[in-house]
């Protein structure tokens, strides 16, 4: 009967093979010591001249040794610095590579293995570098260089828009640090946010990588980088709970012309008081639960910035402000889209024909009594709206100019002139798009309603004016724009067109003369063929 052999027979034999391989074979002779010795001390002592013949002697006797004598790896490691020496940089390369490979688990291999990622990386030869170092972290996983080697070559493959190699190696970077320097780790996971996929919509890799950094790090990488990563979560839950496409500025809203109905069915015009600059503002609801949810981590981030100690990174510093602005403006933008869906009442009618109450007949003055009871109810509805609409703008304007006083971040700043220009045009555009009461007969009637409306809104256009050119001028001053400059920009010209004239890029062309004239000049002299 044969009997098998069993697995501690096979680990023996595989032992056995690696001993052999690593036996130094036989010894060297004489001569060859010589040989050695020789281009031992001339690549040592750098010597230009003698340095090529140094070089081919020690790889001749490199193949004369064979890939199983250690000697041999020697003799190629002092022909590799021969090289070096003589300036053949092409041939150092060539001949480190091969001790590399042919002499992996002898030291020299990570000798010379360091020495060709130096190399590489001074002579800006970043994808062959970034390849050495990734080689050596997964020979030498061990090593105080490996993981400094994986975040380095992290760095050269993202530089090289290599953005999947990269994540891929800054996360066995992340795992690396997870235990030794939790800090670090998080720090590093973090850091891979610019090399996120952006065919993604609504940036949702964005947002994945921001919610993985919380379960995965959560406070560890310091309550600075938590804010980060909250507010980047809420803001992008925020924007994703609006469901119309193409608002202002994040909000939840659109703007049309609130320009006066045409006459329909042989129905009279609506008449206003809205100029052709008016806008109508339209409020779109959000998801109730995705809303809820982005705006309860804002708040929480917002109360951990009150006690947030000082940070001494000047970048994540920066980050930090941007963050804990943005979670101030979107609580901030709650309370400005509920008050831009409240509508002005309908149905006012002031009218009040005085002489019918001093009629005789009952029923002129029950049609009196009608009509007051309709003008004291226009008028209480309309002062109680003017007036509740009066305190939220106050209220709005206290929360905005709050945040543009800090002065924490550019974006912050604009966002808020442009947000507070938003809730004092709205109020003004809203009460001048209001249908006419009825009551108002005449023209001249109307255009003294007008006319008193204009009186009493005046002031609070002027203020949306100023806070669009503030935002629209200062930000060409310090060289900024975003979708909120743009939108300042976008409202002085269409509403002050002589003061902020249209700024558009005309492109001028050439096209080729007509074969033929299209029309004759008037010929001044008589042709030729008539004198």
């Amino acid at each position: 009967m044969t009997r098998r052999s069993g697995p501690w027979s096979r680990c023996i034999g595989v032992a056995l093979g690696a001993l052999v391989a690593m036996a130094p074979g036989q010894p060297m002779t004489q001569e060859d010591a010589q040989i050695l010795a020789d281009g031992v001390a001339v690549a040592q002592a750098g010597d230009p001249a003698r340095a090529p013949a140094c070089a081919e002697q020690l790889e001749q006797l490199a193949r004369r040794l064979g890939d199983r004598h250690e000697r041999a790896a020697e003799a190629l490691e002092y022909a590799a610095r021969c090289h070096e020496a003589a300036g053949q940089y092409d041939a150092m390369v060539a001949t480190r590579e091969r001790l590399v490979e042919t002499f992996p688990s002898l030291p020299a291999a990570r000798v010379a293995l360091l020495a060709l990622v130096r190399h590489l990386r001074a002579t800006l030869s970043f994808e062959r570098a970034a390849a050495a170092m990734e080689r050596f972290a997964e020979r030498y996983p061990a090593e105080a260089e490996a993981a400094e080697f994986l975040q380095e070559a992290g760095l050269l493959r993202a530089q090289l828009g290599q953005d999947k190699q990269a994540l891929a190696l800054f996360e066995k970077v992340e795992k690396y640090y997870a235990a030794k320097d939790p800090q670090r780790g998080a720090l590093i996971h973090w850091a891979r946010v610019d090399l996120l996929p952006k065919t993604l919509p609504d940036d949702q890799a964005l947002q994945k990588h921001a919610l993985e950094y919380l379960l995965r790090h959560g406070n560890k990488g310091g309550p600075a980088r938590r804010i980060v990563a909250e507010v980047t979560y809420a803001a992008i839950e925020w924007r994703r709970a609006c469901k119309q496409k193409g608002g202002l500025m994040d909000l939840c809203v659109t703007s049309k012309p609130a320009a006066i109905d045409a006459p329909k069915r042989g129905k009279a015009p609506t008449v206003t008081c809205a100029g052709p600059a008016a806008q109508a503002v339209t409020v779109h609801p959000r998801d109730r639960q995705l809303a809820e949810s982005a705006l309860r981590r804002l708040r929480q981030a917002i109360e951990l910035g009150k006690v947030l100690p000082p940070v001494e990174d000047p970048w994540l510093q920066r980050k930090v402000d941007e963050a804990l602005d943005t979670a101030e403006l979107i609580v901030a933008d709650r309370e400005l889209e509920a008050a831009l869906a409240v509508r002005p009442p309908t149905g006012l009618n002031f009218r009040v024909e005085e002489y019918l109450r001093f009629s005789s007949d009952e029923r002129d003055r029950k049609k009196y009594a009608e009509q007051k009871r309709k003008s004291d109810d226009s008028r209480r509805r309309f002062l109680d709206y003017w007036g509740k609409a009066r305190d939220r703008s106050n209220d709005l304007n206290r929360l905005y100019e709050k945040i543009a006083v800090r002065k924490r971040s550019p974006r912050a700043v604009f966002a808020a002139a442009a947000r507070l220009a938003i809730v004092a045009q709205t109020e003004v555009d809203t009460l001048l798009a209001a249908e006419v009461p009825d009551g108002l007969g005449s023209d001249e009637a109307i255009k003294a309603y007008c006319g008193t409306l204009r009186d009493y809104t005046t002031p609070v256009e002027v203020a949306a004016t100023q806070a669009l050119e503030y935002c629209w001028q200062r930000a060409a001053m310090v060289a900024y724009t975003d979708s909120s400059v743009e939108f300042c920009g976008a409202e002085l010209q269409r509403r002050l067109p002589r003061a902020y004239p249209p700024q558009r890029e005309l492109f001028g062309w050439t096209e080729p003369p007509p074969i033929e004239p299209r029309s004759a000049p008037v010929q001044v002299e008589p042709p030729l063929d008539m004198q």
